[in-house]
């Protein structure tokens, strides 16, 4: 597999506006940050917001009306009720993770079943996050239904910025999803718009870690693009 060097993403699909109450950008100033930063695949993907209005393109940027939805339960269920399918049709991109509000944190079987169960959704993109102690599971199973379901795993440049234990735990990670061919998505999982496409932290952990480039969804525009048409021919 080809070595990972210099990376130079496209995309950046985990971020908010002020459509989220705590976060504090708008999305003109996110495309235009975007636009000005190298990024031209943007996903917009507020928490639990219905935005059927939203623009396609802004300043060169295409936008992708997206959420980040959150895991309920170990069935999988998410807060989009599964016959909301208008909902769904709306969506061009769903994220999917864990907080602590809408899943108490439990044991290390309950949170692999979860997202297991969650990959059965065709809508759903990305497991957003998982780095997290709190919710361990078990990575090789994980990733390696990723794989199979054609699925994405996050490396999340906001995770790896607080530190702690997140880049040894993404390291562990990184090694099933080598194992299995499980693809991943760097995301900033920006709440203000000057953290948009920059991934100095993730980058340096793949190089470290010679992750392959060809693994990497976001690293070359072919890759996302291959990625969105699969979705696509899934949905």
């Amino acid at each position: 597999m080809e070595k990972t060097e210099k990376i130079e993403f496209v995309a950046d699909m985990h971020t908010h506006t002020i459509a989220s109450t705590h976060a504090y950008s708008t999305i003109t100033e996110n495309a235009e940050w975007a636009s000005e930063h190298g990024i031209k695949y943007l996903g917009m993907t507020d928490h639990g917001i219905k935005m059927q209005d939203a623009p396609d393109y802004l300043k060169g940027v295409r936008i992708f009306r997206g959420i980040e939805a959150n895991i309920l339960g170990t069935d999988g269920s998410l807060d989009i009720p599964d016959y909301d399918l208008q909902l769904y049709d709306t969506l061009e991109w769903v994220n999917v993770s864990f907080h602590v509000q809408t899943f108490r944190p439990s044991v290390r079987s309950e949170h692999t079943k979860a997202f297991l169960n969650v990959l059965k959704n065709p809508y759903v993109d990305v497991i957003c996050h998982s780095e997290s102690p709190k919710y361990d599971y078990d990575f090789d199973e994980v990733t390696k239904a990723c794989a199979a379901y054609g699925r994405l795993i996050e490396v999340n440049e906001c995770r790896l910025e607080r530190g702690g234990v997140s880049a040894e735990r993404y390291k562990a990670i990184l090694d099933c999803c080598v194992k299995h061919g499980t693809r991943i998505i760097v995301n900033s999982d920006a709440h203000f718009y000057t953290h948009i496409g920059q991934f100095p932290l993730a980058e340096k952990l793949l190089i470290e870690t010679g992750f392959p480039a060809e693994l990497i969804v976001n690293s070359s525009e072919e890759r996302f693009l291959g990625y969105i048409k699969e979705r696509n021919d899934r949905i």
